[in-house]
This record gives structure tokens, sequence and C-alpha cells, in this order.
């Protein structure tokens, strides 16, 4: 048994043609029940796209992986289950190695406590680095969901 909680999963980025849309439909499906009308609404309205929903424990490992394939960025925030594990975000562009975790409230903000900045400090991190560093881990540095249609033009696509 589980640990559902509600975590809500934001991806944008450049789609490579209309196969890499029915594979991302079809990846975000796994977790999300109404991933073929969102996407294709965050195509049409040029936004990010965004789910909601309870996850085990807040993960959606094949959507991450899914979205770090195909080169599109994305925020991962999940709620507290006290006693068990704490809120959080994780999240992932294409100009990284490798995904980031960090701590957050239950809205997906992304936040340190008291400790880790005293850790921050001890390292020789400035308040601007802190500062930095978080406002990556924010769901609104999440491009628009584009649709790639041909010689690196990209457009919206009308629903």
């Amino acid at each position: 048994m589980g640990e559902y909680v509600m975590t809500i999963v934001t991806i944008g980025g450049a789609m490579p043609g209309p196969g890499a849309v029915t594979a991302l439909v079809a990846a975000a499906s796994v977790y999300f029940a109404e991933a073929d009308t969102l996407v294709r609404d965050a195509l049409a309205n040029g936004t990010s796209l965004t789910f909601e929903d309870a996850q085990d424990y807040g993960l959606t490992p094949g959507l991450d992986a899914f979205c770090r394939n195909h080169g599109l960025s994305y925020h991962r925030a999940w709620i507290a289950r006290p006693g068990v594990f704490d809120a959080g975000v994780k999240f992932w562009q294409p100009s990284m190695v490798s995904p980031v975790e960090e701590s957050a409230d239950d809205g997906g903000e992304p936040m340190i406590t008291l400790a880790a900045l005293r850790n921050c400090h001890e390292a020789g991190e400035t308040l601007s680095d802190v500062l930095v560093r978080l406002e990556k881990a924010e769901a609104s540095t999440v491009p628009p969901l584009t649709l790639v249609v041909a010689a690196g033009a990209a457009r919206q696509v009308t629903a």
C-alpha cells in the first residue's frame, strides 16, 4: 500500500512532431486521467502543461523519464505526508545534467529551512546564490509546450 498525495506536474518545451504529442499523452495517461485533453489544450493555448492528481509518494517516474528523453522541461511538486515524508519539488531542464530536488511547502513553492540555510552559509553560498537556486525551482520557469513543425520552427497547435 502506498502513500498517495496531491502531486502537480508542469511540463513545457518543444515537441518534435505529432508523434511526440501522442507519446506524451501515453506517458502522462499512466498517472493522469485527462492527459489527452490537457496536452492538446496547452498546445492550443501556448501555455505550459499542468497535471494535478494524487500519486503514490508524489512520484511519476515514467513521465519524468519521458520528459528527459524528449528534452522537455518538467517541474513536479508534491505535498507532505506527515511522519512519512516532507513536501518537495523536483525539476529538470534540458540544460541540466540531472534533476534537482528542493524542499517545498504544500503549495509547491520552494523553501529552505534554517538548518539548510546555515549549511549554505557555511559552504560559502551567499543569499543571492540561494535565491537564484530556489527561483530555478519555481514551476513558472517551465516554458510553454510547443510543437516543432519544420526546420526548427515552433508553432502552437489548434485543438
